[in-house]
C-alpha cells in the first residue's frame, strides 16, 4: 500500500517510522512541558509508550473480541 506525503511517495513502514518520530517528539515537548527533568523523561516516556500501546490493544479487543484475548496473552509473554 503506498501513500503520498509531501513531495515524494512513501511505503506503509515509513508512515509508521514518521508517526513513532512524531510520537516521540511531541511526547518529548509535553512531559517538558509539564516539567519533567531529563533524568525523569525517560521513564516517563516509557509510561506514554506503554499506555498508548495498551489504548491500541483495548481498542482492537473492543473491535475484535474473538481475538483480542490470543493477541494480549501474546504481547504479555512477549514483554515478560
Amino acid at each position: 500500500m503506498l501513500s503520498t506525503h509531501g513531495e515524494g511517495i512513501s511505503t506503509h513502514g515509513e508512515d509508521i517510522l514518521v508517526f513513532i518520530r512524531d510520537f516521540e517528539s511531541s511526547s518529548r515537548d509535553y512531559l517538558q512541558s509539564k516539567g519533567f527533568s531529563e533524568n525523569e523523561m525517560t521513564n516517563a516516556y516509557l509510561d506514554l509508550q506503554w499506555n498508548f500501546l495498551h489504548t491500541i490493544l483495548n481498542q482492537q479487543a473492543e473491535q475484535n473480541p474473538k481475538n483480542s484475548q490470543r493477541n494480549i496473552l501474546y504481547a504479555t509473554k512477549q514483554t515478560i
